[in-house]
């Protein structure tokens, strides 16, 4: 079971309950923009919160503050004293061997009307979508191959287009088993468009695109051990500087920066307990 997916749902392992949790919002500033189909927050679940801190601050420079209500088990990570995202620590007894994920939260423009078409094309709810202050109405669904997302409306709108910052979340990719499925999937519950990127040697990549800005990508898992799952994009600057500080703090390369490969500037990541997510150079 996924049973570390989702803030409230970790919290109940601990004693935290919604009404203490204050989790910030989306965006401090307020913006009122939302932006269909683009993901906006991202939430680490791991069951060594401090050593998932050392490794992201020695990485990203990102700075870990606790989280009001979490009772020291909740912090919320900072990019230059802006918030992008939360970490729980869950329980070992409760993850077992399981690895650490990322949650990443599509924002949409109804989360109750995007589960209704969730559920119409083979997808499920994991957790009922609930109001939460100051985040906004969210939810955590799974798709038809179980690769876990969260929906948010947030309630300060969503961050501004402003580019790609170092560092900082910018997008997430898709790993499915069937490509074209879930393609169609989130075709019809997002309202995503596809749009087919050139990789030269006859190679496309598949994006997944909201009026006509891209906003996720999808790909065929090249791996039999490796589930259906959402992997966050971080923006740095140099990707190869990032990849040789990996293994000192504790994570794994999965995937080292290749010229082959989207031209070297792309690294896949997991953090010391077992978090995947992926670095590329913009």
């Amino acid at each position: 079971m996924l049973i570390y997916l989702y803030v409230i749902a970790a919290l109940t392992f601990f004693g935290c309950t919604p009404q203490t949790l204050q989790v910030p919002p989306v965006t401090p500033e307020p913006t009122m923009l939302h932006f269909t189909g683009k993901f906006v927050w991202f939430d680490l679940f791991t069951r060594d919160l401090p050593q998932a801190r050392r490794f992201y601050e020695g990485l990203m420079s990102w700075s870990f503050h606790e989280t009001p209500g979490g009772e020291g088990r909740v912090m919320t990570i900072e990019r230059e004293g802006v918030p992008i995202g939360n970490a729980v620590e869950v329980e070992r007894t409760k993850i077992q061997d399981k690895p650490s994920r990322w949650l990443s939260y599509m924002s949409v423009m109804d989360v109750d009307q995007t589960i209704l078409r969730i559920e119409q094309n083979q997808g499920s709810v994991y957790m009922a979508a609930r109001d939460l202050p100051d985040r906004g109405r969210v939810a955590v669904v799974l798709d038809p191959e179980g690769a876990p997302f969260a929906l948010v409306r947030s309630a300060t709108g969503d961050p501004p287009e402003n580019g790609f910052d170092r560092n900082d979340f910018y997008a997430a990719e898709l790993w499915a088993r069937d490509r074209d499925a879930a393609i169609g999937f989130y075709e019809a519950v997002a309202g995503y468009d596809l749009e087919l990127a050139d990789l030269g040697d006859g190679r496309t990549y598949h994006l997944l695109v909201e009026n006509g800005t891209p906003r996720a990508g999808v790909v065929q898992i090249p791996w039999e051990d490796v589930k259906p799952n959402w992997v966050p994009y971080i923006a740095v600057e140099d990707v190869d500087a990032v990849a040789s500080r990996v293994e000192s703090l504790g994570g794994r390369l999965l995937i080292e920066p290749d010229p082959n490969i989207r031209e070297g500037k792309v690294a896949i990541i997991a953090d010391p307990a077992g978090a995947v997510f992926a670095v590329q150079q913009r």
